[in-house]
């Protein structure tokens, strides 16, 4: 069996942040931003449901610390008013600034929220500018480029 190029980049990527995860504790940064349009709030849980009830309520701009990898039914687990509280994923992200290269064996689809319908295309070898990540409610990565549109994780390389 033989593997491509493509195959090792992909797989040294995913060891790169498997052990960034085992050093850090975290793939990723651990300050979350509250995303919600104006007016709005998230409402901030006593467990990890839509259903249960609230602390309290949280509106754009603000932030938690949260461990990615304590993820509960699509919800982030964190400290709110020193009471353990959970958030949907879905209105948080963490910002960034930087461009990845897309790596795929063929056209990767573009879409319009995190997981959404498809809104588009992008080509294997494009460069993307990366604004921020984000989780869909099923745990999955995303990154949020400019338009704004959202690519899955899978496909992107940091550019060196």
């Amino acid at each position: 069996m033989t593997y491509s190029r493509q195959f090792f980049r992909r797989l040294t990527f995913a060891l790169s942040l498997a052990l960034m995860l085992l050093i850090t504790g975290s793939a990723l940064a651990d300050t979350f931003t509250c995303i919600v349009p104006d007016g709005q709030y998230v409402n901030v849980r006593k467990q990890p449901s839509s259903k249960a009830a609230t602390w309290g309520v949280m509106r754009t701009g603000e932030t938690i610390e949260a461990d990615p990898a304590e993820i509960r039914s699509g919800f982030f687990r964190f400290t709110f008013m020193e009471h353990e509280a959970y958030a949907s994923v879905r209105y948080f992200e963490i910002e960034e600034n930087r461009d990845y290269t897309v790596q795929a064996n063929g056209r990767v689809r573009v879409r319009k929220t995190p997981g959404g319908d498809a809104s588009g295309f992008i080509k294997p070898g494009e460069t993307v500018r990366v604004r921020a990540w984000r989780r869909a409610a099923d745990g999955s990565l995303w990154a949020r480029c400019p338009g704004p549109k959202y690519i899955s994780a899978a496909y992107l390389i940091p550019v060196d």
